[in-house]
């Protein structure tokens, strides 16, 4: 009886590690003001909030584009999103807490949309942290 109860654990003890957590989706508006890229690295999006690679730097990495995304959610303003947030703090040196940002976002699948000759492109984005 003993070998049957381990054994049951066991098997529920794996099956509960197995199932994954369904991601919520974002969806943010490409703003070039606040958005910059690098002709090196043109898969990176850097904002204009991050602190910077010398201290750890908050960016996006693109995973994939997606022309034909249908969508009922609204697009979000990323500024105003992470300057509205717990981890940017108008009163400090470094205002983004990049590396805490970073972990919260990443419980999300992330899109951002750019509009491109009245069509919305979508690009599929993951939360990146660096430091150099």
């Amino acid at each position: 009886m003993k070998i049957f109860i381990l054994f049951l654990t066991f098997i529920l003890g794996i099956n509960s590690l197995a199932q994954e957590k369904v991601k919520d989706t974002l969806f943010f508006t490409y703003d070039s003001q606040y958005i910059i890229t690098h002709k090196e690295i043109p898969n990176h999006f850097y904002i204009k909030d991050g602190s910077g690679a010398r201290i750890g730097g908050f960016y996006f990495t693109e995973v994939q584009k997606i022309e034909n995304y249908k969508t009922k959610k609204r697009e979000i303003g990323l500024k105003e999103f992470v300057r509205s947030s717990k981890f940017y703090d108008e009163n400090r040196r470094l205002k983004l807490r990049d590396y805490e940002l970073t972990d919260y976002l990443e419980n999300y699948v992330i899109f951002l949309v750019k509009a491109e000759d009245g069509k919305k492109r979508y690009i599929q984005v993951e939360a990146s942290f660096e430091i150099e």
